[in-house]
């Protein structure tokens, strides 16, 4: 069975991403796996003591995310898709990394919001980062795309 990582970002690019992950994996007849990457920084606000951790800040975060993760999930699976959400917190891009190894994936499709510099103008700095590193093919849909 082909398989796909789909990170999601929930940017105003996301449910576009979507729609191209969905044709993408109805021409291949591929399962889907949504991954999103959660801040490290999550349950961590500034006050008067400085950092402080409220975990309760963090389930809070993580459940928020997961909601909108299941949302994702079923829309594919409304299109007859075979779909897992994953939700990790780390670094984008070693997470992605990580996660398509481990899935054993046949490809990484992702969204490029094209801000930053240099390369980072065309894919956008997580984009670059696993295209630079990635043992896998990567799928780079453009923002241009996204934003029609």
């Amino acid at each position: 069975m082909n398989t796909i990582l789909v990170p999601i970002d929930f940017s105003n690019l996301t449910d576009h991403l979507l729609n191209e992950a969905i044709d993408y994996a109805k021409d291949t007849r591929s399962k889907v796996y949504l991954l999103h990457v959660a801040s490290l920084d999550l349950g961590f606000v500034i006050g008067d003591l400085g950092f402080q951790y409220l975990p309760e800040l963090e389930d809070a975060g993580m459940k928020e995310e997961i909601s909108e993760l299941k949302k994702y999930e079923s829309k594919l699976k409304a299109e007859s898709i075979d779909v897992e959400i994953i939700i990790k917190q780390g670094i984008p891009s070693e997470i992605i990394l990580q996660e398509a190894e481990k899935l054993n994936v046949r490809m990484i499709v992702m969204g490029s919001h094209g801000k930053g510099f240099f390369m980072d103008v065309l894919l956008g700095s997580v984009s670059n980062e696993i295209i630079k590193k990635s043992k896998i093919p990567v799928l780079i849909i453009p923002s241009k795309i996204l934003n029609k």
